[in-house]
Protein backbone atom coordinates (compact mmCIF):
# COMPACT_ATOMS: atom_id res chain seq x y z
CA UNK A 1 0.00 0.00 0.00
CA UNK A 2 2.87 2.35 0.81
CA UNK A 3 4.35 1.65 -2.62
CA UNK A 4 1.07 2.58 -4.27
CA UNK A 5 0.98 5.87 -2.34
CA UNK A 6 4.59 6.65 -3.33
CA UNK A 7 3.84 5.84 -6.97
CA UNK A 8 0.80 8.17 -7.01
CA UNK A 9 2.78 10.94 -5.34
CA UNK A 10 5.56 10.50 -7.90
CA UNK A 11 3.11 10.51 -10.82
CA UNK A 12 1.29 13.63 -9.60
CA UNK A 13 4.61 15.36 -8.93
CA UNK A 14 5.89 14.47 -12.41
CA UNK A 15 2.77 15.53 -14.27
CA UNK A 16 3.08 19.33 -13.71
CA UNK A 17 6.71 19.20 -14.79
CA UNK A 18 5.70 17.42 -18.00
CA UNK A 19 2.90 19.94 -18.50
CA UNK A 20 5.29 22.85 -18.23
CA UNK A 21 7.64 21.24 -20.73
CA UNK A 22 4.87 20.28 -23.14
CA UNK A 23 2.73 23.43 -22.81
CA UNK A 24 3.45 26.46 -24.95
CA UNK A 25 5.31 29.26 -23.30
CA UNK A 26 3.08 31.56 -21.25
CA UNK A 27 5.23 34.50 -22.09
CA UNK A 28 3.58 34.87 -25.52
CA UNK A 29 0.43 36.06 -23.73
CA UNK A 30 2.31 39.09 -22.40
CA UNK A 31 3.31 40.26 -25.85
CA UNK A 32 0.34 41.88 -27.49
CA UNK A 33 -0.19 40.53 -30.99
CA UNK A 34 -2.10 42.82 -33.30
CA UNK A 35 -4.44 40.41 -35.04
CA UNK A 36 -5.90 36.91 -34.98
CA UNK A 37 -6.22 34.50 -32.14
CA UNK A 38 -3.27 36.05 -30.27
CA UNK A 39 -4.96 39.51 -30.31
CA UNK A 40 -8.23 38.00 -29.11
CA UNK A 41 -6.39 36.14 -26.36
CA UNK A 42 -4.40 39.21 -25.36
CA UNK A 43 -7.67 41.14 -24.91
CA UNK A 44 -8.29 39.08 -21.71
CA UNK A 45 -4.97 40.02 -20.12
CA UNK A 46 -5.18 41.34 -16.59
CA UNK A 47 -2.24 43.30 -15.31
CA UNK A 48 0.74 44.78 -17.07
CA UNK A 49 4.46 44.25 -17.38
CA UNK A 50 5.92 40.99 -16.14
CA UNK A 51 2.77 40.06 -14.17
CA UNK A 52 0.25 39.53 -16.90
CA UNK A 53 -2.49 37.05 -16.01
CA UNK A 54 -4.74 35.72 -18.73
CA UNK A 55 -7.72 33.68 -17.49
CA UNK A 56 -8.20 31.99 -20.86
CA UNK A 57 -4.59 30.77 -20.88
CA UNK A 58 -5.07 29.50 -17.31
CA UNK A 59 -8.21 27.60 -18.40
CA UNK A 60 -6.39 26.19 -21.43
CA UNK A 61 -3.50 25.13 -19.18
CA UNK A 62 -5.95 23.46 -16.76
CA UNK A 63 -7.63 21.68 -19.68
CA UNK A 64 -4.20 20.55 -20.92
CA UNK A 65 -3.36 19.38 -17.42
CA UNK A 66 -6.61 17.41 -17.07
CA UNK A 67 -6.21 15.87 -20.51
CA UNK A 68 -2.64 14.92 -19.69
CA UNK A 69 -3.75 13.43 -16.36
CA UNK A 70 -6.44 11.37 -18.08
CA UNK A 71 -4.02 10.18 -20.76
CA UNK A 72 -1.27 9.40 -18.22
CA UNK A 73 -3.77 7.60 -16.03
CA UNK A 74 -4.94 5.49 -18.95
CA UNK A 75 -1.53 4.85 -20.50
CA UNK A 76 0.90 4.87 -17.57
CA UNK A 77 -0.57 4.88 -14.09
CA UNK A 78 -3.25 2.15 -14.36
CA UNK A 79 -1.00 -0.37 -16.15
CA UNK A 80 1.83 0.40 -13.74
CA UNK A 81 -0.43 -0.02 -10.72
CA UNK A 82 -1.85 -3.24 -12.19
CA UNK A 83 1.67 -4.53 -12.75
CA UNK A 84 2.67 -3.58 -9.22
CA UNK A 85 -0.42 -5.24 -7.73
CA UNK A 86 0.23 -8.43 -9.71
CA UNK A 87 3.85 -8.31 -8.60
CA UNK A 88 2.79 -7.84 -4.97
CA UNK A 89 0.37 -10.77 -5.34
CA UNK A 90 3.17 -12.88 -6.85
CA UNK A 91 5.55 -11.93 -4.04
CA UNK A 92 2.89 -12.74 -1.44
CA UNK A 93 2.26 -16.08 -3.16
CA UNK A 94 5.99 -16.78 -3.29
CA UNK A 95 6.31 -15.95 0.41
CA UNK A 96 3.41 -18.26 1.25
CA UNK A 97 4.94 -21.00 -0.90
CA UNK A 98 8.32 -20.48 0.78
CA UNK A 99 6.71 -20.67 4.22
CA UNK A 100 4.80 -23.80 3.23
CA UNK A 101 8.01 -25.34 1.83
CA UNK A 102 9.88 -24.35 5.00
CA UNK A 103 7.27 -26.02 7.22
CA UNK A 104 7.25 -29.07 4.92
CA UNK A 105 11.05 -29.24 5.13
CA UNK A 106 10.82 -28.95 8.92
CA UNK A 107 8.39 -31.88 8.85
CA UNK A 108 10.78 -33.92 6.73
CA UNK A 109 13.65 -33.06 9.08
CA UNK A 110 11.50 -34.12 12.04
CA UNK A 111 10.62 -37.40 10.29
CA UNK A 112 14.30 -37.96 9.45
CA UNK A 113 15.36 -37.33 13.05
CA UNK A 114 12.61 -39.65 14.34
CA UNK A 115 13.64 -42.36 11.88
CA UNK A 116 17.28 -41.88 12.83
CA UNK A 117 16.44 -42.13 16.53
CA UNK A 118 14.40 -45.30 15.83
CA UNK A 119 17.29 -46.84 13.89
CA UNK A 120 19.73 -45.94 16.67
CA UNK A 121 17.37 -47.47 19.25
CA UNK A 122 17.02 -50.65 17.16
CA UNK A 123 20.80 -50.84 16.73
CA UNK A 124 21.31 -50.42 20.47
CA UNK A 125 18.75 -53.14 21.21
CA UNK A 126 20.36 -55.44 18.63
CA UNK A 127 23.80 -54.77 20.12
CA UNK A 128 22.56 -55.52 23.64
CA UNK A 129 20.84 -58.70 22.40
CA UNK A 130 24.03 -59.72 20.58
CA UNK A 131 26.11 -59.09 23.69
CA UNK A 132 23.68 -61.13 25.78
CA UNK A 133 23.69 -63.86 23.14
CA UNK A 134 27.48 -63.80 23.04
CA UNK A 135 27.62 -63.92 26.83
CA UNK A 136 25.14 -66.77 26.91
CA UNK A 137 26.96 -68.57 24.08
CA UNK A 138 30.27 -68.06 25.88
CA UNK A 139 28.73 -69.32 29.13
CA UNK A 140 27.25 -72.32 27.30
CA UNK A 141 30.57 -73.00 25.63
CA UNK A 142 32.42 -72.76 28.94
CA UNK A 143 29.89 -75.10 30.57
CA UNK A 144 30.28 -77.50 27.66
CA UNK A 145 34.10 -77.36 27.94
CA UNK A 146 33.92 -77.90 31.72
CA UNK A 147 31.59 -80.85 31.27
CA UNK A 148 33.77 -82.37 28.54
CA UNK A 149 36.99 -81.87 30.50
CA UNK A 150 35.25 -83.28 33.61
CA UNK A 151 34.25 -86.36 31.59
CA UNK A 152 37.74 -86.66 30.12
CA UNK A 153 39.29 -86.33 33.59
CA UNK A 154 36.87 -88.94 34.95
CA UNK A 155 37.57 -91.24 32.00
CA UNK A 156 41.30 -90.73 32.52
CA UNK A 157 40.95 -91.47 36.25
CA UNK A 158 38.95 -94.58 35.47
CA UNK A 159 41.50 -95.59 32.88
CA UNK A 160 44.34 -94.97 35.33
CA UNK A 161 42.46 -96.87 38.05
CA UNK A 162 41.85 -99.75 35.65
CA UNK A 163 45.48 -99.75 34.58
CA UNK A 164 46.53 -99.58 38.26
CA UNK A 165 44.24 -102.51 39.05
CA UNK A 166 45.61 -104.46 36.12
CA UNK A 167 49.15 -103.56 37.15
CA UNK A 168 48.35 -104.57 40.73
CA UNK A 169 46.84 -107.89 39.59
CA UNK A 170 49.82 -108.45 37.31
CA UNK A 171 52.12 -107.59 40.21
CA UNK A 172 50.22 -109.97 42.48
CA UNK A 173 50.42 -112.73 39.93
CA UNK A 174 54.04 -111.92 39.27
CA UNK A 175 54.81 -111.32 42.95
CA UNK A 176 54.90 -115.02 43.76
CA UNK A 177 57.04 -115.79 40.81
CA UNK A 178 59.30 -112.80 41.48
CA UNK A 179 59.61 -113.72 45.15
CA UNK A 180 60.68 -117.26 44.27
CA UNK A 181 63.11 -115.88 41.69
CA UNK A 182 64.55 -113.42 44.21
CA UNK A 183 64.80 -116.12 46.88
CA UNK A 184 66.41 -118.48 44.42
CA UNK A 185 68.95 -115.94 43.48
CA UNK A 186 69.64 -115.20 47.07
CA UNK A 187 69.86 -118.83 48.04
CA UNK A 188 71.23 -119.84 44.78
CA UNK A 189 68.71 -122.53 44.20
CA UNK A 190 65.11 -122.98 43.19
CA UNK A 191 62.32 -123.05 45.76
CA UNK A 192 59.08 -124.65 44.87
Amino acid sequence: MARLFRLKRFAFGLTPVLMLLAAPSISWAASAPTSGFGAWLASFNVGSGALVINPIVILIQWANFLILLIVLNKILIKPLLGHMESRDAQITGDLETAERDRSEAAGYISQYEDALAEIQRENTEALIALQQEMTEATRNRLDEIRERTGREIEETRQSIAAQAKQAASELESNAGRLASEIAARLAGRSIA
